[in-house]
């Protein structure tokens, strides 16, 4: 069967894929998305604004963050009712460049692509303890759900938000619960303040306290050393501990699956994660662009904000000092800041789709606006003072 032709292929149907199929449908730019495995494996404590594809169109039930399942739902109807070209459950094989573009074997049918986006999360190979006794029966690297572990003895080994979560689902799941970290507080590693090295105060302050009382063991400075059939065996304080566990998560974070990159050819830094342009995002290899987690930008938000600008620029367009009028690009300040203040006027948002479209279309408008070209900015930017004020009156506004 001869391999199917499209412009461009988006390998990863997560926020940074669909909002890519988006930004080409809207550009005119064909676009086909392969799905191979959702990436929000996990809940996400975040407002709506910082994670839908479309201003005004995610509502929280229990504000002010949305849950898992409001984010999967909002991400597959916006994807319905844009008609974006979703091929569910086809995972990618190999990618090779050929001549001008690509050939893409999939595991349903080929493809002959002129550009590939590879926009497969950063979560594609889950780390491991790599001690004894570490199989599959025993360790878990993933948590979903916490109620087959009611009244037994578990283990949680991590140091991040992905552990704290589970522990506490474990314990209100009524199992016997036990978190064990490397560091020796919820502090963040080496004074680090991003989300990815340090256990947030909403999940910390809840699991100190139930320390406190007796009903969750955190055991800080400790690891894993072993696994026996019935117990897990930790270095704690310098002394080894055995403590019977009837399950061990490890939840020790995860990094990015390079493999289909390598295998294309597209170098890869030392950290890990692909070598790509910084303005345009494209590997060593012309026509193989990289987005969202896959990249160094590690959070939705930037996400959802650059990956339109990569594939506008695959379609010719380039930064431009115009964007918004700014009447409406006022009007849209003003909007996303009583979005954030006010429950009435979210429910207002969320009832009358006229209110949410100025605000649409001002982003769009400044989709590849780049303010430093204005001659306005390139004024103020000689007074420090001013620009001072400029940037404190745009963070208070975002």
């Amino acid at each position: 069967m001869r391999p199917e032709p499209c412009e461009l292929l988006v390998v990863g149907a997560g926020p940074a894929g669909l909002a890519a199929a988006f930004a080409a449908r809207r550009c005119g730019l064909p676009c086909v998305v392969l799905e191979c495995e959702y990436p929000v494996k996990r809940p996400l404590h975040s407002p709506p604004q910082d994670v839908e594809l479309a201003w005004g169109e995610l509502y929280a039930g229990r504000p002010p963050n949305v849950s898992r399942e409001e984010i999967l739902r909002h991400y597959y109807c916006f994807a319905a009712e844009q008609g974006l070209k979703i091929r569910q459950r086809e995972s990618v094989q190999r990618i090779e460049r050929d001549g001008e573009g690509f050939f893409v074997r999939s595991s349903r049918r080929d493809y002959r692509a002129q550009k590939v986006l590879i926009a497969t999360g950063g979560f594609g190979l889950t780390r491991r303890l790599n001690v004894p006794g570490e199989t599959s029966s025993r360790v878990a690297h993933r948590f979903v759900d916490g109620a087959p572990f009611a009244g037994r003895e578990v283990l949680v080994a991590g140091g991040g938000n992905s552990a704290a979560e589970a522990a506490l689902w474990l314990y209100q799941a009524k199992a016997k619960v036990t978190l064990s970290l490397r560091r020796p507080s919820f502090a963040p590693r080496h004074g680090a303040t991003d989300a990815y090295t340090s256990v947030k105060p909403f999940n910390a302050a809840p699991l100190l306290a139930l320390a406190e009382r007796g009903e969750v063991k955190i055991l800080f400075s400790s690891q894993v050393v072993e696994i026996t059939p019935q117990t897990a065996i930790l270095e704690h304080d310098g002394k080894r501990l055995e403590i019977v566990s009837s399950k061990i998560f490890a939840l020790l974070g995860a990094d990015p699956d390079v493999g289909l990159l390598r295998q294309a050819g597209a170098a890869i830094a030392a950290d890990g994660r692909p070598v790509y342009d910084p303005g345009t995002y494209e590997t060593t290899v012309p026509g193989l662009y990289v987005a969202g987690h896959l990249t160094r930008e590690l959070h939705i938000p930037k996400a959802l904000a650059i990956t339109p600008k990569i594939v506008h620029r695959m379609a010719g367009a380039r930064p431009s000092a115009e964007g918004a009028s700014v009447g409406l690009d006022a009007l849209a300040r003003v909007a996303k800041a009583l979005r954030r203040r006010s429950e009435l006027v979210r429910l207002l948002i969320r009832e009358y789709p006229l209110l949410r479209r100025p605000v649409q279309m001002a982003d769009a408008a400044n989709l590849m606006r780049d303010r430093r070209l204005s001659l306005a900015w390139r004024l103020a930017s000689r007074y420090p003072l001013v620009l001072s004020v400029i940037r404190s009156i745009r963070a208070y506004a975002s």
